[in-house]
């Protein structure tokens, strides 16, 4: 069907309507003088009319209007009564009457579809112009989020040269670094055809990022036990920002001496959920832990992000720190 809307739509040259036209001609009398014997009285343009719209279609409607007047002529001369002649009976003045309406019905009607295939192919090039020039858009304008983030992160480093508070100047150390995680998820997500997002191929390139940015780096080994986890393009970000901040928790807290800490990702899809576990194997939790009284803003974003996402934060003490994210899927048949 398409490849019959291109033909029906592509510019034909003069030369291609001429020999189009002729082909038409010569084949639509030929046939018809061929079935001559076999036809019964009153078919003298049975294989005419096909003639006529195809070349309306295929060769434009000059090319057919060409057609049906020498393909009537042919029918007036050979195959209406009187034979070889063109006088005019009753009958064939009503025969040709006949012929006539028939061919400009069938040319009005092959030109309507023309125009109208004409103006699609025109708009559907329009919107296609619009769709890249949009996507060029979008593609520039998450660039250009993601590279000012990344602008205001490098500021904050500098402003940080001349805070002389310790307090002030680790503030501002978390601030940058957040930043520039959510400059890097900015970079991952910018695609706006992208409905899904597999997070464990995600958190696989932004991950040891947000590690490598930590001053304890050194001290810190990430690993991943991963699974496909498809979220939906409303659901990534907020999840991304909920796995980066339990990471950064994890590596503030955990990765407290000289010792080496473990940090390791489990991702898990199962039916309508998916489970996240951030584990270390640091101290573990106070004893008086509680999430919802803590004074860590990152904490706090989690716990805000994974209420917007209906999820569930569980924070256990199992050698070490282990923290569990139930979150239902977008799409998901929930019982």
């Amino acid at each position: 069907m398409e490849q019959l809307r291109l033909w029906a739509v592509a510019e034909r040259s003069p030369v291609y309507q001429i020999v189009f036209a002729c082909l038409a001609i010569l084949i639509s009398a030929s046939a018809r003088a061929y079935l001559e014997s076999a036809l019964p009285p009153g078919f003298p343009y049975l294989t005419f009319f096909p003639a006529v719209i195809l070349t309306a279609f295929f060769a434009g409607t000059r090319a057919g209007v060409a057609v049906a007047v020498v393909c009537g002529l042919i029918a007036w001369y050979w195959f209406l009564a009187p034979d070889n002649s063109f006088a005019l009976l009753p009958s064939s003045v009503l025969a040709l009457a006949f012929y006539m309406f028939i061919v400009i019905t069938q040319l009005v009607l092959v030109h309507v579809m023309r125009y109208a295939l004409s103006k699609l192919e025109v708009e559907k090039h329009r919107s296609d112009t619009l769709a890249h020039a949009n996507k060029t858009m979008f593609h520039e304008l998450q660039h250009r989020v993601s590279n000012n983030l990344q602008v205001v992160s490098s500021l904050l480093k500098m402003q940080r040269r001349n805070v002389a508070d310790e307090a002030a100047r680790a503030a501002l150390d978390v601030a940058s670094a957040r930043l520039q995680v959510v400059a890097s998820i900015q970079r991952q997500l910018h695609n706006p055809k992208r409905q899904t997002t597999d997070m464990g191929h995600l958190m696989r390139d932004v991950l040891p990022e947000v590690v490598s940015s930590s001053a304890l780096s050194d001290r810190i080994t990430l690993d991943f036990d991963v699974e496909p986890v498809i979220v939906s393009a409303d659901q990534a970000t907020p999840l991304a920002l909920i796995i980066v901040e339990l990471v950064s928790n994890a590596v503030e807290h955990a990765a407290h001496d000289t010792k080496k800490t473990h940090l390791h990702l489990t991702m898990r899809s199962r039916g309508p959920e998916a489970i996240i576990i951030v584990q270390d194997d640091g101290k573990g939790l106070p004893p008086d832990f509680a999430p919802e009284k803590s004074r860590s803003l990152g904490l706090r974003v989690a716990l805000q992000f994974t209420e917007q996402l209906d999820g569930t934060l569980t924070f256990e003490t199992v050698n070490g720190t282990r923290v569990t994210l139930t979150i239902p899927l977008d799409g998901a048949d929930k019982k």
